[in-house]
């Protein structure tokens, strides 16, 4: 879906091709913060007795789900059980 106007697209790209790579950059770091924050709070909130590994497999999933084969997917969630079962966490 897209709402947006045309010209009103246009105008945003156009502020964005003026900001600095740097400027962009933490744009774009800021934009991952904030989603992975809300989707960790809903997970939380979901599922308030989970474990670190729990979350960190739920966070892997909502992010990266279709783009790993689903062998793939297992062996990386996998490691984060062993990752913190090692770790103590």
């Amino acid at each position: 879906m897209n709402d947006t106007t045309f010209e009103m697209d246009e105008k945003m790209r156009e502020m964005c091709r003026l900001k600095t790579p740097t400027e962009r950059f933490k744009m774009g770091c800021s934009m991952y913060d904030a989603s992975r924050y809300l989707i960790t709070c809903s997970i939380l909130r979901n599922n308030p007795d989970i474990s670190k590994a729990g979350l960190q497999k739920e966070l892997f999933l909502s992010f990266y789900r279709d783009d790993f084969k689903p062998t793939e997917r297992e062996a990386i969630i996998a490691h984060f059980e062993k990752f913190f079962c090692f770790q103590g966490i």
